[in-house]
């Protein structure tokens, strides 16, 4: 990805990572304020079992029945329960399987009310004045006869003479907890209905955006296959909607009413180890290197261990394993945090965080406060917001998680299109290289040729000659002509035979006025074929260099074919001369040159004008001189030609190029 394109990806971002925090706390402010403010729902609790809420005013308001109530081991009618009274307890103990509880609420008139409350992992009847109006599963004494339920109550009800009874019998032999009751809303049937309204379309809103960010993740790991941040993140998202619908307002179960307690809540739990294992695998994927191979594998043995438990084992042992996977779970992430924090100055001293990896850790920290915020908050520790947050850390985080991905994903992507376009380009320059080649064959072929012709003729008229007895001038001159034809192939193999030298050759010292002069005689017929010529001015004292004759003479190939490429009927000019402590070599052509706008990004990758080109000659040229320890520049006017020049230091003490005997190869 380029610098602009960066560049312009970074603005995007600011402009929406506040909206995306916006978005989420407007959520989470349409479920918890708006609810609070203009429904004004209040806490009341009972003195000695009664809820007297003859002084309230249900207009435009509600309350939640808290609180502890009386209790009768057991499950009891109404009548048996009133029969009773005196062995009625205060407080349930947790270990009480079934028993029955009683609200007496005293209503300042005859009106019609509503009660709404739900039916959580137990079997749930409730009697209004005696008469039984709603039951969830089947309530007993002993789990044989026990059946769990679940359902949502919402009862319109009437007081008798200002009153109203409330019996509930509830049961659980299914879970760590006893059956106990939670808190029922009352107030007028508008109102609650309308509260109920609200809490489901939040919780249903919730539970679709975590259902659109799987598809969109996984549809985004199809198409981008490479950046496998998007399937984790994807299953990530399943694994919230699925938990999302099937607790809270159970949205699942007003789609699906069908739905076997026992596996909803199996299914439930599961998503537990299966968020594990994904959150650390999306955090070992954004984050290369915080979680080491052994951690990943002991967190993947412990998911699966949990797995089973979920899928097989006892409902009541699965609540009890839960408390201990809960605090595997939290160590866990208190590990990673601990070896992101000892990371990070490393990373940020370096400049090695990418911007993706900001974002995520924005959502991590987020989510992280969020969780410190409301475990304090529940121990009534007092903040300075006095609410929960984990519902919006949990949104907040999730958008965060798919910006980072969005950005991930763009980045992978234009990392393979630049890939692609790599590959092209090197896919072209081969086929080059094999024509050259090719030419390069066949135009040898033919020098080679001739003078063997020549030989092969003259020995003939020679040997006829000397067979005649007739040895004169004319046989003088055959030999001759012979002898200068052989000097003249024998210079030719030893041109060729430097080349192949040269491209065998490693690090070592080299002789730059062999290496252009063998370089330019090999593309000597390319050039020719655009009308150009090909010069080499370079002395035969230059300094010896030392380097990789393989990649100086790539360097070589991509400036002629450059200057070749953009020059027509013209010359192009090798020049090499000693500056000093290093050497200077350019190659001039009078071409069309570069325009004005164009000369300051030449040695950027991909780079390149209208008349074609990969835009990665003259970038792999840069690498190959810096890494030998020179310099590259460009000099051009539009026009009139251009001029590109690189140097190459010079070692003290290893001599000039007329000195010793190998001064190409390094012996």
């Amino acid at each position: 990805m380029g610098t602009g394109e960066m560049n312009q990806g970074r603005r995007i971002l600011f402009i929406i990572l506040p909206l995306i925090v916006l978005a989420s706390l407007s959520l989470w402010y349409l479920r918890n304020f708006y609810r609070m403010e203009f429904v004004q729902m209040t806490g009341v609790e009972p003195e000695n079992g009664i809820y007297d809420l003859t002084g309230m005013d249900f207009s435009d308001g509600f309350v939640r029945l808290q609180g502890e109530l009386t209790y009768i081991p057991g499950v009891v009618t109404p009548e048996e329960y009133a029969a009773r009274e005196d062995e009625a307890i205060q407080a349930r103990p947790q270990d009480m399987p079934a028993a029955t509880s009683r609200m007496v609420i005293k209503v300042p008139d005859n009106d019609v009310y509503m009660m709404e409350c739900s039916s959580i992992d137990y079997a749930y009847r409730a009697y209004v004045n005696g008469e039984l109006r709603f039951q969830a599963g089947v309530p007993a004494d002993d789990a044989k006869d026990f059946v769990p339920g679940y359902s949502e109550m919402q009862l319109e009800v009437r007081p008798e003479n200002g009153v109203i009874e409330f019996v509930q019998q509830g049961a659980n032999f299914v879970h760590r907890t006893g059956g106990g009751h939670s808190g029922v809303y009352f107030g007028k049937p508008e109102i609650i209905r309308r509260f109920t309204a609200l809490t489901v379309l939040t919780e249903a809103i919730k539970v679709g955006l975590f259902a659109a960010l799987f598809f969109v993740h996984l549809l985004l790991f199809v198409v981008q296959g490479s950046y496998r941040a998007n399937l984790y993140f994807s299953l990530l998202c399943l694994a919230w909607t699925v938990r999302n619908g099937l607790t809270g307002t159970k949205v699942f179960y007003a789609l699906f009413p069908a739905i076997p307690w026992q596996a909803a809540y199996r299914v439930e739990h599961l998503t537990l180890p299966a968020a594990f294992i994904l959150l650390i695998l999306l955090a070992r994927r954004v984050f290369p290197g915080i979680a080491q191979k052994w951690f990943v594998r002991a967190a993947g043995v412990l998911a699966a261990i949990f797995a089973v438990v979920c899928l097989a084992a006892d409902t009541v042992l699965l609540s009890w394993v839960q408390l201990y996977y809960n605090g595997i779970y939290a160590a866990a992430v208190i590990y990673l945090y601990a070896r992101f924090l000892m990371k990070l100055p490393g990373m940020a001293r370096k400049g090695n965080l990418r911007t993706e990896q900001a974002i995520s850790l924005a959502g991590f920290v987020f989510f992280l406060y969020a969780g410190v915020h409301d475990q304090l908050y529940h121990m009534d520790v007092p903040l300075p917001l006095d609410f929960a947050m984990t519902d919006a850390a949990m949104m907040i985080f999730s958008f965060f998680q798919m910006t980072a991905m969005f950005y991930g994903t763009m980045q992978e992507a234009a990392l393979a299109h630049q890939r692609e376009r790599q590959a092209e380009t090197e896919k072209e320059m081969l086929a080059e290289m094999n024509r050259l080649k090719s030419s390069f064959y066949t135009d040898m072929s033919h020098e080679m040729k001739t003078p063997l012709t020549v030989i092969a003729v003259n020995a003939q008229f020679a040997a006829q000659n000397i067979r005649a007895g007739m040895v004169d001038e004319e046989t003088v001159m055959d030999l001759n002509a012979i002898s200068a034809e052989a000097r003249r192939l024998a210079q030719m193999v030893t041109g060729l035979v430097g080349i192949g030298r040269m491209q065998g050759a490693k690090d070592g010292l080299l002789s730059l006025t062999s290496l252009l002069t063998g370089t330019s005689r090999i593309y000597q017929s390319l050039f020719a074929r655009k009308n150009n010529t090909l010069a080499v001015e370079a002395p035969g004292d230059l300094p010896l260099v030392e380097g990789n004759a393989d990649q100086l003479i790539q360097v070589l190939i991509n400036l002629l074919s450059n200057a070749n490429r953009h020059t027509a009927g013209g010359s192009v000019t090798i020049r090499a001369k000693a500056l000093g402590n290093k050497v200077m070599v350019s190659v001039t052509d009078n071409g069309e040159g570069i325009q004005p706008s164009l000369l300051p990004h030449v040695f950027e990758r991909f780079c390149h004008g209208e008349t074609g080109g990969s835009g990665l000659g003259l970038p792999i040229c840069r690498t190959i001189i810096e890494e030998h320890g020179g310099r590259i520049g460009i000099e051009s006017e539009e026009g009139r030609g251009t001029r590109v020049w690189f140097t190459l230091p010079v070692k003290e003490g290893l001599g000039h190029e007329g000195d010793g005997d190998n001064p190409v190869g390094g012996g």
